[in-house]
């Protein structure tokens, strides 16, 4: 591995195609991650990462040792982005199948596990660059939501209570969410030990928005007090909710 170019938030590097490379550009990328971004992304940020290197190598360079595959880290207040480019010829992604594959496929996730955390993916002309964005939170800011994407899916851990001093918060991050094309939204509650009021009104509200796009809100792992309340308010007969088990 040659590193390129290295400042406080950005790294540049360069490796053979060979998938040992790839280990160590991981571990490159992780020291410049370190307390920069907050630990619980650090995993999907870095997964990500080697299935673009290791499609880069694969597929673009069909392993060649000859030809190198080159890698941009940048981490901005805002904005985090990777730039893999590798020597092969590309290919015609305008045409490419971004579903899942099938269970029982032994490849073609990577792009899919890539899509599902990065906000923005970008190809050049004939493919054989892409480029991956992720916004960022202001620095001391908690993000509420934990979320990843599957296609029109969206999957979102609240990481708060869902109580009346939260609730302005979490209804921008929610409303924010909602006004993409994703319409399938799935709320994780297992960090959830408090839903008041305010907070069942949020769930309403966004399941309402969600129905006139024809989408449709689903709870998960839901406290046994909590979910006791939600029937008592006969909120399971507007949308899903499912008891943690």
């Amino acid at each position: 591995m040659l590193i390129l170019s290295r400042t406080e938030n950005q790294m540049g590097l360069s490796i053979p195609s060979n998938l040992t490379e790839v280990d160590q550009a991981c571990l490159s990328a992780q020291g410049l991650l370190r307390d920069k971004l907050p630990t619980e992304d650090h995993f999907m940020i870095l997964l990500a990462l080697r299935e673009a290197l290791t499609n880069a190598v694969i597929h673009g360079n069909c392993s060649d040792q000859g030809k190198s595959v080159t890698c941009m880290v940048s981490i901005h207040p805002d904005l985090l982005e990777f730039v893999i480019q590798d020597q092969g010829p590309g290919f015609e992604w305008q045409n490419r199948n971004w579903k899942l594959p099938p269970p029982s496929s032994e490849s073609g996730r990577g792009l899919a596990i890539i899509r599902s955390f990065f906000d923005q993916i970008e190809f050049n002309d004939s493919g054989n660059r892409i480029t991956l964005r992720k916004r960022l939170e202001p620095s001391g800011v908690k993000k509420m939501l934990q979320i990843q994407k599957d296609g029109q899916k969206i999957f979102a851990k609240v990481t708060e209570n869902m109580v009346g001093s939260k609730i302005d918060e979490l209804r921008l991050e929610l409303s924010n969410l909602v006004k993409t094309s994703h319409t399938d939204l799935t709320i994780d509650l297992s960090n959830v030990d408090m839903v008041d009021s305010l907070g069942m009104g949020l769930l309403v509200a966004t399941h309402n928005s969600l129905k006139t796009k024809q989408g449709r809100l689903t709870l998960i792992n839901v406290k046994q007090d909590i979910y006791n309340v939600l029937v008592v308010m006969r909120l399971d007969k507007h949308f899903t909710i499912r008891k943690a088990e």
